[in-house]
């Protein structure tokens, strides 16, 4: 390359990287990478939870709509007595849950077991009571 004053040529001795260059590049990923893993687990559980969470409340705010139905005499409105009615009284299953005997249960993805279940059945005077365990 000509110097852009003298017009001679400038040669450079510097083609790539040196050793320090790249350990430390090679270091400073390997930190990166032991805080951003953990953190990106957690999400994900955090995320499972969160889901759970939405579906208790969709099942307790079935449960309310569905007493009020029975209440005022709404034809094909039966009480919630276990996860079957409950899931009917949902419009459906969520995604990945399963109903079974008075419970709802989904396994999450870092093997966790989601159970909503009824705990109390709906009567004439009390809506169905509901509890989570997760």
């Amino acid at each position: 390359m000509n110097h852009p004053i003298r017009g001679c040529r400038v040669h450079s001795r510097h083609t790539g990287f040196t050793l320090v260059e790249l350990i430390m590049v090679v270091a400073i990923l390997g930190i990166l990478t032991a805080v951003a893993v953990p953190k990106f687990t957690d999400l994900s559980s955090e995320a499972e939870i969160a889901a759970a969470n939405g579906i208790f409340s969709a099942a307790q705010a079935a449960t309310s709509t569905n007493f009020a139905a029975v209440q005022a005499g709404r034809i094909g409105a039966t009480p919630i007595t276990d996860a079957t009615s409950l899931l009917g009284a949902m419009d459906g299953t969520p995604t990945g849950w399963s109903g079974s005997g008075n419970a709802l249960t989904h396994t999450g993805q870092s093997g966790m077991i989601y159970t909503i279940a009824v705990v109390q059945i709906e009567n004439a005077t009390q809506k169905a009571n509901l509890s989570k365990n997760w």
